[in-house]
């Protein structure tokens, strides 16, 4: 499929697009126009489920910029630091969310393992859960009705680790908190900011209503987990 075949998602303001892209251009490096980006949809809407579909469904392109869960706050953000035209942000949100690009609802990075792993062949990120730190987790992912369930191992850093991985964080890095349950990989994500010696999380959140900002550290612990993964986003202009 080449985007020529997809059409302007429904509920997308072309003209939107094109001026927070005006705006991030004049952010130097990708972490900045994360930064820059995600800043401006600070008290958006929060809703889950916004992608819908289902296996038995056609899979549409959806994109809106006016709300999101915490996923489709994480790629647009993402795919809006990547463009710089409307064609552009719309092609990196279908390869960043479709593992081969391919908008077909089995082909929806709906474990983020497979988003992680997904995207980093495709070139859009690298994991940097890595070292002597890191430790694995083995779980049978079975959550999703419609996908057969798999076994799957991953590197994660320990909550109590947090501090002795603390130089690894920079603005714009992803952060993928691991489920305690033994089916599911991760139960939450979001973008981070570094300012100074403060760790901000921006993230789309089903307790505020809204995309926030929000202290790492606060947050982690408000939320029993054993731990998180850590991506990098990379530049492909």
């Amino acid at each position: 499929m080449t985007l020529k075949n997809i059409e302007t998602p429904f509920g997308l303001d072309p003209a939107e697009v094109e001026q927070i892209l005006k705006v991030a251009a004049g952010q130097p490096g990708l972490g900045k126009r994360i930064d820059r980006i995600s800043e401006l949809f600070l008290s958006r809407t929060y809703i889950e489920g916004s992608l819908g579909g289902g296996a038995e469904l056609p899979e549409q392109l959806r994109i809106s910029l006016s709300a999101f869960d915490c996923v489709t706050f994480m790629e647009s953000v993402l795919a809006l630091a990547l463009a710089r035209t409307v064609d552009e942000f719309i092609d990196a949100i279908r390869r960043i969310r479709y593992k081969d690009g391919e908008i077909d609802w089995r082909h929806r990075n709906h474990y983020m393992v497979d988003w992680a792993s997904n995207n980093e062949e495709s070139g859009f990120i690298k994991n940097i859960t890595d070292g002597p730190f890191a430790v694995e987790k083995t779980c049978t992912l079975s959550l999703i009705a419609g996908l057969p369930a798999k076994t799957t191992t991953f590197l994660y850093f320990p909550t109590q680790s947090s501090g002795k991985v603390a130089g690894l964080f920079e603005t714009g890095d992803l952060i993928f908190f691991v489920s305690m349950k033994n089916t599911l990989d991760v139960f939450h994500t979001g973008l981070l900011v570094k300012r100074e010696r403060v760790l901000l999380m921006r993230h789309a959140t089903r307790t505020a209503g809204a995309v926030i900002e929000q202290d790492l550290i606060e947050f982690m612990s408000q939320n029993e987990m054993p731990g998180f993964i850590l991506l990098r986003p990379l530049c492909r202009r």
